[in-house]
């Protein structure tokens, strides 16, 4: 079992259409960073780790300084991660850790809904509109949240 963290906008989107996460504030980074420090392993999808790579200097640098362990998962064969990060093929490779954070994007997200391997979701709320965007899990698909256990974390 994992626990799910996702930033989301107050309307529930984790992302612009784009993929862009311009409505998060640079200042919520570091505690977006103290939640990954309470955890021995991170799990992200290709996307999430490509948008990570995006990040300016100032913030991504404190991220991989971070002593744990990262893992992305990709089915890419050809796909080779900067150092400091581990690839993964299958979900029961990157969760093997029971002190695993996953942080992604929807696909991986319902992934995980669906094998129901989420015990809890962690929700840093924005209070920014975004209208239109892409949210935590796949159209169609929501968690029965009387089964897991939801926490909203302050800002």
């Amino acid at each position: 079992m994992v626990t799910l963290y996702n930033v989301v906008s107050s309307d529930g989107f984790i992302a612009r259409t784009d993929g862009s996460e311009d409505f998060i504030p640079d200042h919520m980074w570091p505690k977006t960073l103290e939640v990954f420090k309470k955890y021995g392993t991170l799990v992200m999808g290709r996307k999430t780790y490509d948008a990570l790579q995006k990040y300016d200097v100032a913030l991504l640098k404190p991220f991989e300084q971070l002593p744990i362990k990262k893992i992305v998962i990709s089915q890419e064969l050809s796909f080779k991660p900067k150092v400091g990060y581990a690839v993964a093929r299958t979900l029961e490779e990157a969760t093997a850790n029971p002190n695993t954070l996953v942080s992604s994007g929807p696909t991986l997200n319902t992934e995980l809904l669906k094998r129901n391997m989420i015990s809890e979701i962690l929700l840093h709320v924005v209070p920014v509109t975004v209208g239109e965007g892409i949210k935590q899990f796949k159209d169609g698909t929501e968690p029965l949240l009387s089964k897991i256990k939801t926490r909203l974390l302050a800002i």
